[in-house]
C-alpha cells in the first residue's frame, strides 16, 4: 500500500499483507487514531515520514527482510521528519533491525510498546528517546537499545532483555529519570544470571546510575509526591448560656489553579480540627499528592473557606482566604532541590461587570487563616422559675352548700360589742311596743266612759 502523501486510519479496522514489499508506504505522515491496524511486509510494516498512533489504537507491525524495520521513520526527499509518537495506545512491533526505528525523536506516553529486533537493539532513535505517563515499554534485541540524544524517563515501567550470548547490556545509557520522578523499582540480572535488587543493593538515587549495566533490567519510575501545608486557627465562641460542646470543622479548598479540585481523585485535600469548649485552635491544611498535580492546583492561587454542615446551635464563619504558592531552587550539597513558599490573603467576592471574582481585603498577606464560630444554644427555664398551672383552689376553701345561714340566725361574728347593741335594739323595740299596747288600751277605757 503506496501513498504520495499523508495516510490517515481512523476509527476502522485495517490489514495489510505485503510479503514482497512495503505494508504502508507513505511520503508522508501515517496517523493511526482509535484504530486497529495489522501490517506484515517484506521490508517494512510501515514506512513513512512521521508515524503518529493515539486514542486507543492496537497496532501490530513486522518485517522480515534482513536489515529492515516493522516501522522505519525518516525524512526523505528535502522534508523534515523522522517521529515517532506513541500515545494511550497498544503496539506490537518485531523485525531484523530496530522494530521501532526513529530517524528523529521517539516518543511513548501512556502506551504499551512491545518491540524487538532478532539481530540489533529492539528500538532506536537518532534524536531523543521519551517514555513518560505510566507507559509500559518491552525491549528484546540483541544490542542495547536506545538513542543519539537524550533518554529520559518519567512514570513508566521498561523491562529490558538483550539477548545476545556475549555480555552486552539491554540500554546503552542510563536514562535521565525526571526531576519529579522517583526510582521506585529496579531489578537486573547480570551476565552470570544473578538476580539483583539495586535499589536494596545500592539505595535508589545511585542506581539510577547502573541502570544501563546489565544483560536484563527491569525498572518502574513513579511521580514523587509533594506535600503543602498551610496554617490556620480557628476561634470558638460562647454565644449562649452552655459552654460550646465537641465539634470537628472541616476547610475545602475552591477555585483551584487548573480545572476543578474534583478533577484530581488522586490528591488528597484535609483540614479538620476539634475544638472542645471557647478557645482558639491550631490546625494545617495539607494537599497531598503527585507533585504534577498538586503544582497545578496550587500554581495560580487558590481559594478556601470553610464547610457549612448545619449542625444545630452554631454559626459558621463567612471568611474567604486566597493562598498563592511559589517554588524556588535551592543548593544542598552541591545538588539543588524544589522548595516553595506561600502567601495567604483575606479576600471577598465582589460583583463587576464581567462576573463575580475573589479580589483581596489587603495588600499585606497574613500569617494564618482564622475562622469564628459562635456556640448559641441557650439554657432550657428551670422548673422553679416556671408559672403554676395547676395551683387551683382546694376544694374545702370553697363555701360548703350547707353552711348557709338559716333564717332568724345571726352569724357570728366574734364582736361582743355589736352582740350588746342588737341586744339593746330588741329591747327598746319590745318596749315601745308594750307601751304602744297599753296606749290603745288607755284609749279604749276612756271611750267606755
Amino acid at each position: 500500500m503506496s501513498v504520495a502523501g499523508d495516510v490517515s486510519v481512523r476509527g476502522t479496522s485495517l490489514g495489510v499483507n505485503a510479503p514482497g514489499g512495503i505494508g504502508i508506504a507513505s511520503n508522508g505522515t501515517v496517523s493511526i487514531d482509535n484504530a486497529q491496524v495489522t501490517s506484515a511486509a517484506l521490508y517494512a510494516g510501515i514506512d513513512a515520514i512521521n508515524l503518529f498512533i493515539e486514542n486507543g489504537s492496537v497496532v501490530d507491525i513486522s518485517a522480515t527482510e534482513d536489515r529492515c524495520n516493522a516501522a522505519f521513520i525518516s525524512a526523505r526527499g528535502g522534508a523534515t521528519g523522522g517521529n515517532i509518537r506513541i500515545s494511550s495506545s497498544n503496539v506490537v512491533a518485531k523485525s531484523v533491525f530496530p522494530g521501532l526505528f526513529a530517524g528523529d525523536n521517539l516518543t511513548i506516553s501512556g502506551a504499551s510498546v512491545q518491540s524487538t529486533s532478532t539481530a540489533a537493539a529492539a528500538l532506536w532513535a537518532r534524536g531523543n528517546l521519551i517514555i513518560s505517563g505510566n507507559a509500559h515499554v518491552t525491549l528484546d534485541g540483541k544490542d542495547p537499545s536506545g538513542c543519539k540524544g537524550n533518554f529520559t524517563v518519567y512514570a513508566a515501567e521498561i523491562d529490558a532483555k538483550n539477548t545476545n550470548v556475549e555480555n552486552i547490556p539491554a540500554i546503552l545509557d542510563s536514562p535521565i529519570i525526571g526531576n519529579d520522578f522517583d526510582l521506585t523499582y529496579a531489578v537486573a540480572v547480570d551476565s552470570e544470571g544473578t538476580t539483583i535488587d539495586l535499589i536494596e543493593h545500592d539505595g535508589a538515587e545511585q542506581a539510577k546510575g547502573f541502570l544501563h549495566l546489565y544483560k536484563n533490567i527491569h525498572f518502574v519510575t513513579s511521580e514523587k509526591s509533594a506535600t503543602y501545608s498551610f496554617p490556620f486557627t480557628k476561634v470558638v465562641k460562647k454565644g449562649g448560656d452552655i459552654a460550646p460542646k465537641p465539634q470537628e470543622f472541616e476547610l475545602e479548598i475552591f477555585n483551584v489553579g487548573v480545572g476543578q479540585i474534583e478533577d484530581y481523585a488522586d490528591v488528597t485535600v484535609t483540614a479538620n480540627v476539634t475544638t472542645n469548649g471557647a478557645g482558639e485552635y491550631e490546625g494545617l491544611l495539607t494537599i497531598q499528592g503527585p507533585k504534577s498535580q498538586v503544582r497545578d492546583i496550587t500554581r495560580e492561587g487558590f481559594c478556601v473557606r470553610e464547610k457549612n454542615t448545619g449542625v444545630a446551635n452554631w454559626t459558621y464563619s463567612d471568611a474567604v482566604y486566597q493562598i498563592f504558592c511559589h517554588e524556588y531552587e535551592i543548593a544542598t550539597d552541591g545538588q539543588s532541590a524544589t522548595q516553595f513558599s506561600y502567601d495567604i490573603f483575606p479576600v471577598q467576592l465582589v460583583e463587576t461587570d464581567n462576573g463575580a471574582f475573589y479580589e483581596k481585603t489587603q495588600d499585606t498577606p497574613v500569617a494564618s487563616m482564622t475562622f469564628e464560630n459562635v456556640y448559641t444554644e441557650k439554657a432550657a427555664p428551670a422548673a422553679n422559675d416556671k408559672p403554676a398551672t395547676d395551683n387551683k383552689p382546694a376544694a374545702s376553701t370553697k363555701p360548703a352548700a350547707n353552711n348557709k345561714p338559716t333564717a332568724g340566725n345571726i352569724p357570728q361574728t366574734g364582736d361582743s360589742s355589736a352582740l350588746a347593741i342588737e341586744f339593746a335594739v330588741l329591747l327598746m323595740t319590745a318596749g315601745a311596743l308594750t307601751v304602744a299596747i297599753a296606749a290603745k288600751k288607755m284609749r279604749k277605757g276612756h271611750d267606755v266612759r
